[in-house]
Protein backbone atom coordinates (compact mmCIF):
# COMPACT_ATOMS: atom_id res chain seq x y z
CA UNK A 1 0.00 0.00 0.00
CA UNK A 2 1.36 3.27 -1.25
CA UNK A 3 -0.44 6.82 -0.80
CA UNK A 4 -3.27 5.71 1.09
CA UNK A 5 -4.18 2.83 -2.23
CA UNK A 6 -3.24 -0.52 -2.93
CA UNK A 7 -0.96 -0.90 -5.95
CA UNK A 8 -3.30 -3.10 -7.67
CA UNK A 9 -5.93 -0.23 -7.62
CA UNK A 10 -2.95 1.91 -8.90
CA UNK A 11 -2.13 -0.49 -11.60
CA UNK A 12 -5.84 -0.69 -13.14
CA UNK A 13 -6.44 2.50 -13.29
CA UNK A 14 -2.90 3.14 -15.02
CA UNK A 15 -3.74 0.47 -17.33
CA UNK A 16 -7.31 1.76 -18.18
CA UNK A 17 -5.64 5.02 -18.52
CA UNK A 18 -3.13 3.58 -21.22
CA UNK A 19 -6.02 2.19 -22.83
CA UNK A 20 -7.91 5.01 -23.12
CA UNK A 21 -5.25 7.23 -24.41
CA UNK A 22 -4.28 4.34 -26.93
CA UNK A 23 -8.04 4.59 -28.04
CA UNK A 24 -8.31 8.27 -28.35
CA UNK A 25 -4.82 7.74 -30.50
CA UNK A 26 -6.50 5.19 -32.76
CA UNK A 27 -9.88 7.47 -33.07
CA UNK A 28 -7.55 10.46 -33.90
CA UNK A 29 -6.56 9.02 -36.79
CA UNK A 30 -9.80 8.42 -38.04
CA UNK A 31 -10.51 11.81 -37.68
CA UNK A 32 -9.69 13.85 -40.78
CA UNK A 33 -10.46 17.24 -42.32
CA UNK A 34 -10.29 15.29 -45.72
CA UNK A 35 -8.52 12.58 -47.37
CA UNK A 36 -4.89 13.21 -48.18
CA UNK A 37 -5.08 11.60 -51.34
CA UNK A 38 -8.44 12.87 -52.67
CA UNK A 39 -7.44 14.84 -55.82
CA UNK A 40 -9.36 18.23 -55.46
CA UNK A 41 -9.55 21.35 -57.02
CA UNK A 42 -10.65 25.28 -56.61
CA UNK A 43 -12.79 25.75 -59.41
CA UNK A 44 -13.73 29.51 -60.40
CA UNK A 45 -16.77 31.69 -59.70
CA UNK A 46 -18.11 34.27 -61.25
CA UNK A 47 -18.65 36.11 -58.09
CA UNK A 48 -20.37 39.31 -59.55
CA UNK A 49 -23.01 37.50 -61.44
CA UNK A 50 -23.55 35.44 -58.03
CA UNK A 51 -24.12 38.40 -56.02
CA UNK A 52 -26.24 39.68 -58.37
CA UNK A 53 -28.12 36.71 -58.72
CA UNK A 54 -29.12 36.77 -54.64
CA UNK A 55 -29.42 40.54 -54.64
CA UNK A 56 -32.27 40.49 -57.21
CA UNK A 57 -33.70 37.13 -54.90
CA UNK A 58 -33.05 39.27 -51.84
CA UNK A 59 -34.96 42.84 -53.69
CA UNK A 60 -37.87 40.49 -54.74
CA UNK A 61 -38.38 39.84 -50.91
CA UNK A 62 -37.99 43.35 -49.70
CA UNK A 63 -34.38 42.98 -48.93
CA UNK A 64 -31.59 44.93 -48.76
CA UNK A 65 -28.10 44.31 -51.01
CA UNK A 66 -25.48 41.93 -50.40
CA UNK A 67 -21.77 43.07 -51.35
CA UNK A 68 -19.22 40.65 -51.77
CA UNK A 69 -16.25 40.05 -49.05
CA UNK A 70 -13.20 38.68 -50.14
CA UNK A 71 -12.69 37.35 -46.51
CA UNK A 72 -15.53 35.24 -46.73
CA UNK A 73 -14.72 34.07 -50.02
CA UNK A 74 -11.73 32.79 -48.20
CA UNK A 75 -13.06 31.29 -45.87
CA UNK A 76 -15.92 29.65 -48.32
CA UNK A 77 -13.01 28.06 -50.33
CA UNK A 78 -11.15 26.60 -47.02
CA UNK A 79 -15.26 24.91 -46.27
CA UNK A 80 -15.53 23.72 -50.25
CA UNK A 81 -12.05 21.88 -50.04
CA UNK A 82 -13.18 19.99 -46.80
CA UNK A 83 -16.73 18.67 -48.15
CA UNK A 84 -14.81 18.07 -51.48
CA UNK A 85 -11.97 16.16 -50.01
CA UNK A 86 -14.94 13.97 -47.36
CA UNK A 87 -17.41 13.84 -51.15
CA UNK A 88 -20.10 14.47 -48.08
CA UNK A 89 -21.40 17.79 -46.77
CA UNK A 90 -21.40 16.34 -43.57
CA UNK A 91 -19.29 17.07 -41.00
CA UNK A 92 -19.69 18.98 -37.81
CA UNK A 93 -17.90 22.41 -39.35
CA UNK A 94 -20.99 23.00 -40.73
CA UNK A 95 -23.33 24.25 -37.86
CA UNK A 96 -24.04 27.25 -36.19
CA UNK A 97 -21.24 27.05 -34.04
CA UNK A 98 -19.12 25.17 -36.67
CA UNK A 99 -19.30 28.50 -38.64
CA UNK A 100 -19.48 31.05 -35.87
CA UNK A 101 -16.31 29.40 -34.80
CA UNK A 102 -14.55 29.39 -38.32
CA UNK A 103 -15.34 33.31 -38.39
CA UNK A 104 -13.74 34.06 -35.45
CA UNK A 105 -10.35 31.84 -36.12
CA UNK A 106 -10.34 33.72 -39.21
CA UNK A 107 -10.71 36.89 -37.48
CA UNK A 108 -13.89 38.06 -38.54
CA UNK A 109 -16.21 38.89 -35.84
CA UNK A 110 -19.46 39.01 -36.32
CA UNK A 111 -23.10 39.54 -35.34
CA UNK A 112 -24.97 37.30 -37.68
CA UNK A 113 -23.58 34.35 -39.94
CA UNK A 114 -25.20 31.83 -42.38
CA UNK A 115 -23.70 29.08 -44.53
CA UNK A 116 -25.33 26.76 -47.46
CA UNK A 117 -23.60 23.95 -48.54
CA UNK A 118 -24.61 22.13 -51.91
CA UNK A 119 -23.16 19.19 -53.59
CA UNK A 120 -23.64 17.65 -57.06
CA UNK A 121 -24.25 21.15 -58.50
CA UNK A 122 -22.83 21.80 -61.88
CA UNK A 123 -23.59 25.23 -61.95
CA UNK A 124 -24.06 28.31 -59.69
CA UNK A 125 -27.72 28.50 -61.06
CA UNK A 126 -28.43 25.00 -60.00
CA UNK A 127 -26.76 25.72 -56.51
CA UNK A 128 -28.81 28.46 -56.39
CA UNK A 129 -32.19 26.84 -57.26
CA UNK A 130 -31.36 23.99 -55.07
CA UNK A 131 -31.18 26.55 -52.27
CA UNK A 132 -34.15 28.49 -53.14
CA UNK A 133 -36.14 25.11 -52.68
CA UNK A 134 -34.76 24.31 -49.35
CA UNK A 135 -36.88 25.61 -46.21
CA UNK A 136 -33.60 25.93 -44.07
CA UNK A 137 -30.92 27.61 -47.02
CA UNK A 138 -34.00 29.90 -48.33
CA UNK A 139 -34.17 31.41 -44.95
CA UNK A 140 -30.13 31.35 -44.73
CA UNK A 141 -31.23 33.45 -48.57
CA UNK A 142 -33.42 35.61 -46.90
CA UNK A 143 -31.75 36.53 -43.68
CA UNK A 144 -32.29 40.24 -43.16
CA UNK A 145 -29.43 40.49 -40.43
CA UNK A 146 -26.80 39.97 -43.24
CA UNK A 147 -24.86 42.35 -44.92
CA UNK A 148 -22.01 40.30 -46.86
CA UNK A 149 -21.26 37.34 -48.54
CA UNK A 150 -18.79 35.11 -50.07
CA UNK A 151 -18.84 32.11 -52.17
CA UNK A 152 -16.93 28.71 -53.26
CA UNK A 153 -16.90 25.95 -55.10
CA UNK A 154 -14.42 23.09 -55.50
CA UNK A 155 -14.60 19.83 -57.07
CA UNK A 156 -13.04 16.49 -57.18
CA UNK A 157 -12.67 13.92 -60.51
CA UNK A 158 -14.74 10.89 -58.56
CA UNK A 159 -17.20 10.49 -56.31
CA UNK A 160 -20.42 10.47 -55.72
CA UNK A 161 -20.98 14.61 -55.76
CA UNK A 162 -18.07 16.36 -58.15
CA UNK A 163 -19.40 19.22 -57.23
CA UNK A 164 -19.57 21.32 -53.72
CA UNK A 165 -20.70 24.44 -53.08
CA UNK A 166 -20.34 27.02 -50.39
CA UNK A 167 -22.08 30.35 -49.66
CA UNK A 168 -21.39 32.20 -46.76
CA UNK A 169 -23.38 35.13 -45.35
CA UNK A 170 -22.43 37.48 -42.81
CA UNK A 171 -22.65 40.55 -40.88
CA UNK A 172 -18.91 41.62 -39.46
CA UNK A 173 -19.23 43.80 -36.64
CA UNK A 174 -18.00 46.58 -38.34
CA UNK A 175 -20.95 46.95 -40.01
CA UNK A 176 -22.94 47.55 -36.67
CA UNK A 177 -25.47 45.75 -34.42
CA UNK A 178 -28.55 44.60 -36.68
CA UNK A 179 -31.50 45.86 -35.64
CA UNK A 180 -34.02 43.61 -34.48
Amino acid sequence: MTNGRPFRVRFVRAAALMALGAMLTALAGCISIGKPDADVSDVAVNRSAALSKINAYRAANGLPRLTLDARLDALSQDMARIIAANDSMNTRLHSARGLSGRLDRGGYPSYAGAENLGAGYRTFDEALAGWKGSADHDKNLLNKHVTRMGIARAQRPDGRYRNFWVLILSRPTEDGRPVI
